[in-house]
């Protein structure tokens, strides 16, 4: 028996996020308001971690967590859920159409009590819509959405799950967290403004994301009277911009969601449209789903012990996962990545119930015939039909405050398997408006770029249009654990790749990496410049310069090779000697502008406007 027979997509999305949990330690993220969340989240864990039965928190404030957890109880009991998310350019009516749409599949008593109540009125009495979407009165106030905030509405037999993510450029990471859990997109169109940059930025992100099934609402249709040439030439727009995403199934449709229009109801006031409402489309587009693989492969989620299953007589151990493609049946062969050994299946279970088979996106525990090293993090597949790599290329969502630059380390999960990832080198920026590609040396948020990365060690990977389990990728800042990056793998690195870069490794390579030009900053020898010295290369460091210092004592060969090999690996060089020497070591880089003569700078009045000329002089090697 499958388990998708008898239970839904959110369903098994909580039950899988327990796992998770669980497999690294954060149990006490599980909580509950009440007695019927509590209950939710118990019975949800018996499925998730059988056979163990952990007893977990259920008091304590809301986290996002408990926040997934309350809408997986709200649509326990419902079949097909197709969660969605509306987004688009500011102001283009998103919060506004969730709201009228949560509205208008309500039953005439629930209606009745919106009207009655007058927190959800504006000042003329009409009924402020968008608070229904779980606007805040602030962020009504100011007419935009800043967090991500979630609805559910039902109709025809379909559940849907509506994420209203904020509109502003600088809140793109809340937009791609909720895209990312997404297979439609609504995209918002304002007839009285048309396709604007953050419409390109939004659909494209969305496509990044994995969604290929996007809807257009044209909203404010009302403000252009209704005209059909404004529709059409919107319409028009749109198709045309479409053209650079490649199997998206693509529907245009008309609306004025303050109205209601052609919404639930068809409008009298477009003869000229005749495809269907909003909610009609809603419910009749197809998700393109990914191609079928014939190979199985599983990321191993965690490892337990089968002494408490039904039925069971000797301790195994079993292994926990979600099917990411395939199929698995009993008495199939087995790979595991990386340690190539091989075994049969010898049990399979599907939640708390034994199964012959399972299928992608099954939540599964498997037996072996024979007791194999895995653990979290390995992944176990039909075959040898991954490509194991310590080098990719991909391109990166960069989410993060601080800037990504070449060079620094950051923590790397890709399915369930984490280790630290360095970005040897940024490929191209991608504009997300056009989709031009621009040089760059450096990320910033919300910027889209194509990267080289190279993994601490070697892990079984595939390119996203392969999987999207094992073929995306977040980066995690290693201080503070915050996400810094989606990623899609493009390809794995190729031999030519090895063998460009078996050769000598250049100081404009060593250069790229660091993110900084090579320089020299002359100090005299004085015994009372080396607290300038060290108060500069502190000032330098915390802008995040890599600095060095050394002297020169004679101008022989010998030492001003090793200043040498110090500029070639692209340090900052803080060098303190006599005049005669300065001279020579001036001779070492070409471009004079690189060096910055300090000589005679001494701790006191000066030293503040010293610093500042550094710091203008240090910048331009940025």
């Amino acid at each position: 028996m499958a388990v998708r027979d008898f239970t839904n997509t959110m369903k098994r999305g909580a039950i899988y996020r327990i796992r998770e949990l669980c497999a690294q330690g954060k149990e006490s993220a599980l909580r509950a308001a009440d007695e019927t969340e509590a209950a939710l989240i118990k019975r949800l864990s018996e499925l998730a971690l059988y056979p163990e039965k952990p007893s977990f928190q259920t008091v304590g404030e809301d986290t996002e967590e408990t926040e997934f957890f309350r809408l997986a109880g709200q649509l326990e009991a419902n079949g097909d859920i197709r969660r969605l998310i509306t987004c688009g350019g500011v102001d283009d009516g998103k919060s506004t159409l969730i709201g009228r749409i949560l509205y208008d599949t309500r039953s005439e008593e629930e209606q009745q009590e919106i009207r009655n109540n007058p927190v959800l009125l504006r000042r003329d009495g009409s009924v402020d819509y968008a608070l229904l979407a779980g606007t805040t009165e602030e962020e009504a106030r100011q007419g935009i959405t800043v967090q991500v905030s979630y609805s559910t509405f039902h109709r025809g037999g379909s559940s849907f799950l509506m994420a209203d993510v904020p509109g502003h450029e600088e809140y793109t990471h809340n937009m791609a967290f909720a895209a990312a859990k997404a297979d439609t997109a609504v995209i918002m169109v304002a007839a009285n403004k048309g396709i604007v940059a953050q419409t390109r930025r939004h659909t494209r992100i969305c496509y990044f994301m994995g969604i290929r099934s996007m809807i257009f609402a044209v909203n404010k249709m009302d403000m252009m009277s209704y005209q059909a040439s404004v529709f059409q030439q919107i319409a028009e727009e749109i198709v045309q911009m479409m053209e650079g995403f490649s199997g998206c199934i693509c529907q245009i449709v008309p609306v004025a969601a303050k109205s209601g229009k052609n919404i639930i109801a068809s409008a009298l006031e477009m003869p000229w449209y005749h495809g269907g409402t909003l909610i009609d489309t809603l419910q009749q587009i197809d998700i393109p789903k990914p191609e079928e693989k014939e190979y199985f492969c599983m990321p191993v989620q965690r490892i337990c012990k089968s002494s408490q299953m039904k039925g069971a007589v000797i301790k195994k151990r079993v292994i926990q996962g979600e099917v990411a493609c395939g199929s698995l049946s009993c008495g199939d062969e087995i790979f595991v990545y990386p340690t190539a050994k091989r075994a049969a299946v010898s049990g399979l279970y599907c939640l708390d119930q034994t199964a012959e088979s399972a299928r992608a996106g099954d939540p599964v525990s498997i037996e072996l015939d024979r007791e194999l090293d895995t653990a979290r993090g390995y992944i176990l597949a039909s075959g040898d039909v991954l490509n194991v790599t310590d080098r990719i290329e991909a391109d990166l969502l960069w989410t993060f405050d601080n800037r990504l630059t070449q060079g620094k380390r950051y923590r790397l999960q890709i399915g369930t398997a984490a280790q630290t990832a360095v970005v040897t080198k940024i490929c191209y920026l991608v504009d997300v408006n056009t989709g031009e590609h621009r040089y760059a040396e450096y990320i910033t948020k919300n910027e889209l770029a194509r990267c080289e990365l190279c993994f601490a060690k070697q892990i079984a990977v595939t390119c996203e249009k392969e999987n999207r389990t094992l073929g995306t990728l977040r980066l995690y800042d290693r201080e503070t654990g915050a996400l810094a990056a989606y990623g899609n793998i493009i390809h794995t690195i190729s031999e030519e790749a090895l063998n460009r870069d078996s050769k000598a490794v250049t100081a404009g390579e060593r250069e790229s990496c660091l993110g900084q030009k090579a320089g020299m900053i002359l100090f005299g020898r004085k015994e009372q410049e080396q607290k300038s010295i060290n108060y500069i290369e502190h000032d330098l460091l915390r802008m995040g310069f890599h600095t060095i210092q050394t002297e020169l004592q004679e101008s022989d060969e010998k030492e001003l090779r090793h200043i040498r090999k110090l500029l070639d690996a692209g340090l900052i060089v803080l060098l303190a000697a006599n005049a005669p020497e300065q001279k020579s070591a001036e001779g070492l880089l070409k471009e004079k502008e690189r060096i910055f003569n300090c000589r005679n700078c001494e701790m006191g009045d000066e030293i503040g406007h010293t610093l500042k000329r550094v710091r203008e002089w240090a910048s331009e090697l940025i």
